[in-house]
């Protein structure tokens, strides 16, 4: 597990009180430190991730133009994407910490990694930062494990309440990166419809779940019925989790009302997914923006994936929703890609 914290990337007066600020790492921080069950994890620190793994998903000029501005003091890209002095480094160091998950992942022997950094980054489609994000650690890390590592096939599971619309993006029209993304419909950045399902070559390897807001952890049964005969039939490499856990129902910036309990299941289910095609396993941070929430589902997660058999501390309760009818969802996921 690499746990790494990148705190100077801080909106400070720029900005005060955006939501994606270094107070969700301190919260993750103490709550893994504050756990005896965790004290054993293994830690590996990534350096920056260099401009050449980086531009294999991002063009060149979006690069050149975030690091000019942190050179420059700082600034704004659009109304919710920050950049201080110190913003280009920490993104390169987040992304890299992802790496270095991979390599362990696929090289050094781990069964499955978490980089917890910031900012997040599935937002980054590859010519513009957006929504908090400012590169994709996830998709550069599945290019990664494809250059790096001979990964034929990765699988891409986004858990956010937002849909991962630079992940769409940067393999919309390519077979080898399976993208599945859950999420709340109609909330930012108002993509990912069912409908949204790749183009080209990569026809039928973007599969979107929008889901109502107040879905509560009846989104657990959803991905039992739809991930696995989607992983069985592309057969990844490795699995990359988009883990945001702005899903949960006290966070401030979505609805989807689910509980730790929930959230963390969910990675479980991916956990399972992952095992049974023999594939490694990765998770990124995404969004999470209440501290006390992000920390639980941080550590009950690590748990998890210590030992599949652990309960889940929940401090929060339960989704407190009535468990609506996801089924015309996983039928149409299920016509839509011929399962």
């Amino acid at each position: 597990m690499a746990v790494l914290a990148f705190l100077d990337h801080d909106a400070g007066h720029a900005e005060p009180g955006h939501p994606e600020r270094p107070a969700r790492l301190g919260a993750v921080r103490a709550a893994i430190e504050g756990d005896e069950r965790l004290t054993g994890l293994a830690r590996v620190e990534g350096g920056a991730a260099a401009r050449e793994a980086l531009e294999r998903v991002h063009t060149a000029a979006l690069l050149d133009r975030v690091e000019a501005l942190a050179e420059g003091g700082g600034g704004v890209l659009d109304a919710d994407t920050y950049v201080t002095p110190s913003s280009w480094d920490v993104a390169r160091r987040a992304c890299g910490g992802l790496l270095a998950v991979v390599d362990a992942v696929l090289a050094g022997g781990a069964g499955a990694g978490f980089a917890v950094g910031r900012p997040p980054g599935h937002h980054a489609a590859p010519d513009q930062s957006m929504g908090f994000c400012l590169v994709n650690h996830v998709a550069v890390a599945a290019r990664h494990a494809q250059a790096a590592h001979g990964a034929e096939r990765v699988l891409v599971v986004d858990l956010d309440a937002h849909h991962g619309n630079g992940t769409q993006d940067a393999f919309y029209d390519d077979p080898s990166v399976l993208v599945v993304s859950s999420h709340q419909a109609g909330l930012y950045p108002s993509t990912g419809t069912l409908a949204e399902a790749g183009g080209g070559a990569g026809a039928g390897a973007t599969v979107n779940l929008p889901l109502p807001a107040r879905t509560g952890d009846a989104l657990v049964d959803l991905y039992r019925a739809v991930l696995p005969p989607l992983a069985a039939r592309f057969r990844p490499d490795l699995v990359v989790i988009s883990a945001g856990f702005d899903a949960h129902r006290l966070d401030p910036l979505g609805g989807l009302s689910l509980s730790v309990t929930g959230l963390v299941d969910l990675v479980g289910v991916v956990q399972e997914v992952a095992d049974a095609q023999g594939a490694g396993l990765a998770l990124s941070l995404e969004g999470g923006y209440n501290t006390g929430v992000l920390a639980a589902c941080v550590a009950g997660t690590l748990r998890r994936l210590l030992d599949p058999t652990a309960p889940v501390d929940d401090p929060f309760g339960p989704s407190r929703c009535p468990a609506p009818d996801l089924a015309p969802i996983a039928q149409h996921v299920r016509d839509l890609h011929g399962l």
